[in-house]
């Protein structure tokens, strides 16, 4: 049994049926619940005042371990300086001559190298997520980091693991960080917010079932070995063009940018939209939000600023192939332990773990990539 699945969630029978019953070709709709996943939609539901240790929480900064410093990213004098020539178009000399760059950063005189924080994500509770999903530790925190001091050639996440018993000190005691936005910014989640799970399903994009992805194409053609020759084929064709076959969704109506003003405002799907909420949105209120939303009635459904266990979602190649690329292994062996919306721009970062890493309670081994 595949605990990853939606169709082995008790608690998400519902969702799956509802999902399955929008397809015409029910062949079609038992290849495709192979690659339903059982995941968990992250909203924020208030702005973050650390009065609690160790909540689930976005941006702004981590509830870390006793003894354990902020992450950082070490780097030379020479790399940053190379960096600095790079991304503002001038030769080193006139770097040197005109900008006071160094000031921007810590200085490690044991390492000989310059201490540039990593960018605080978020930090999840496995406690208070443990409910709706069966594959996260069942206690402790998950504490994400990305580096991106150079942004064209850099992306790199970390995941830190800490136990439930480890004592904590505020986030809010932390001393201000220091950026530079030339070659690092911290400007997405400087805000912190509270986070709240939600039992969701992710359904993988049709598309993404080709010849670019192998590893996707055999697993859909596994759940057809029961049919003839000629149904499968006709289930294969109709992949090309499934989205026709969907009724329209919210996760499909929103975009980026509106899925951040919903979570900046606290809306949760479930909760009754009320009538002062709905006069706080944006003026500019796009039609999407004019036809969904209904002042004191409840919201439906709409996917999270972050979820957990989704899909990473590209054009060609699936994020997992180039995990596996990097850290070895196959494909189907990785997993999107956390994506989240990364800016206006509907960016979002995918934070990938090896299964059996996950399992294990290891997360040493990430690989981070954005949808593309």
């Amino acid at each position: 049994m595949d605990i990853l699945l939606a169709k082995y969630s008790p608690i998400r029978q519902q969702l799956l049926e509802q999902k399955l019953a929008q397809f015409k070709d029910q062949h079609l709709a038992h290849t495709l619940s192979a690659f339903i996943r059982s995941s968990v939609d992250l909203y924020t539901c208030a702005i973050e005042d650390y009065a609690q240790l160790g909540n689930s929480r976005l941006g702004g900064l981590p509830d870390l371990p006793v003894g354990m410093d902020y992450p950082v990213t070490l780097v030379g004098r020479e790399e940053m300086l190379d960096a600095y020539a790079e991304e503002l178009e001038h030769t080193r000399e006139y770097i040197e001559e005109h900008y006071r760059w160094s000031q921007s950063w810590d200085w490690d005189e044991v390492a000989q190298a310059y201490r540039v924080p990593m960018q605080f994500i978020a930090q999840l509770n496995c406690s208070e997520l443990k409910a709706l999903q069966s594959y996260l530790p069942r206690e402790g925190r998950l504490l994400f980091f990305l580096e991106r001091w150079r942004f064209s050639e850099m992306l790199r996440g970390h995941v830190y693991y800490v136990d439930e018993d480890q004592q904590l000190n505020t986030g809010k005691g932390i001393d201000e960080l220091k950026f530079s936005d030339a070659v690092c910014a911290n400007y997405e989640y400087e805000t912190a917010y509270q986070l709240q799970g939600i039992a969701s399903i992710k359904m993988i994009a049709p598309d993404m079932i080709n010849s670019d992805n192998p590893h996707l194409l055999h697993l859909a053609k596994a759940r057809l070995q029961e049919l003839p020759a000629p149904q499968q084929a006709i289930v294969l064709q109709a992949l090309e063009a499934v989205d026709d076959e969907l009724a329209p969704e919210w996760q499909d109506q929103l975009k980026g940018y509106e899925l951040m003003q919903m979570n900046k405002h606290g809306l949760v799907p479930g909760q009754i939209l009320t009538q002062s909420q709905w006069t706080a949105l944006p003026g500019w209120r796009s039609s999407n939000l004019q036809a969904l939303l209904v002042p004191e009635q409840p919201l439906p459904y709409y996917d999270g600023i972050a979820s957990i266990n989704g899909h990473g979602d590209s054009r060609y190649k699936a994020p997992e192939l180039h995990a596996a690329a990097e850290l070895g292994g196959s494909a189907e062996d990785y997993l999107v332990l956390l994506k989240v919306l990364y800016s206006e721009h509907s960016m979002r970062l995918n934070f990938i773990v090896h299964r059996e890493d996950l399992a294990l309670g290891r997360f040493d081994r990430i690989y981070c990539i954005y949808d593309y």
